[in-house]
């Protein structure tokens, strides 16, 4: 009977040490930058458990190319935490070709007679006067400018309805073509396919003749379509930029009025 409890006594014993183990393992990993994906986690939950910010989500999608749908993340898959440093090649060496030597060819100088003839002057021709016909000055056509970037005057805390968190290559100033996370503050249905567009405050603008602040002055900085999902977060690709785009601007909604008929004239 002593024996069998020794048994399991010895088998607790294992149990307990290989549990010890994994959790000290798993520890060792995240010190390491790296996290193990557990059942129920989303990159929103790990990025409010390592980076203190869920909205930080999109840096871990940037970190792991492996994940291809942020929406989708798999229990023991690996999660790197930290930026992978690229590793310097080195530049192969430059080859110095060795130019062939140059070999003088001594040619012989042969005496050439050449027979000069006597030229004859050409007949004096008579120039008749050239007929200056006036051009008129040609009609220049007026071209309406470009004022879909124009920008709008507005409240002094006018903020739209949404905000732009940052974007998928970790870029500070943004163009077109590139692609964006954005956040939305409206009970409208944003769905893909749907276009906006992005604004930054300017300049406080004032009364000419009081001189009091009347408004603020917002330009356009460029237009976006949302082309994904997840949550209550959204991925838009940058169609167009008047100027570069940057972390906190805002969206309002896009004016087809405004952006597409002015366009056209």
């Amino acid at each position: 009977m002593k024996r069998v409890k020794g048994f399991y006594l010895f088998i607790m014993i294992v149990v307990s040490l290989c549990f010890a183990l994994s959790i000290m393992a798993q520890e060792k990993k995240e010190t390491e930058g790296v996290y193990t994906i557990k059942k129920g986690d989303t990159l929103w939950d790990i990025s409010a458990k390592f980076f203190k910010d869920p909205f930080l989500w999109p840096k871990l999608w940037q970190r792991n190319p492996y994940i291809t749908n942020p929406h989708w993340i798999y229990p023991g898959n690996p999660v790197r935490l930290s930026v992978i440093e690229e590793i310097k090649k080195e530049e192969p060496k430059k080859v110095v070709e060795e130019k062939p030597k140059e070999v003088e060819v001594k040619q012989e100088v042969v005496p050439v007679v050449v027979e000069v003839k006597k030229v004859e002057p050409p007949p004096v021709v008579e120039k008749k006067p050239e007929v200056v016909v006036e051009k008129k000055p040609v009609e220049e056509k007026r071209v309406h400018p470009e004022i879909r970037s124009a920008g709008f005057i507005a409240g002094f805390d006018y903020k739209g309805i949404g905000t732009v968190l940052d974007n998928k290559e970790g870029k500070n100033l943004m163009a077109e073509g590139d692609v964006l996370y954005l956040s939305f503050k409206t009970a409208e249905r944003i769905s893909i396919g749907n276009k906006y567009t992005i604004f930054k405050a300017s300049d406080i603008i004032r009364d000419p003749v009081t001189d009091k602040k009347i408004g603020r002055k917002y330009n356009i900085a460029g237009n976006i379509e949302i082309i994904d999902q997840f949550g209550n977060f959204y991925t838009a690709k940058v169609l167009e930029a008047f100027e570069a785009i940057n972390k906190g601007d805002m969206i309002q909604p896009y004016s087809k009025e405004k952006m597409e008929i002015e366009a056209k004239r």
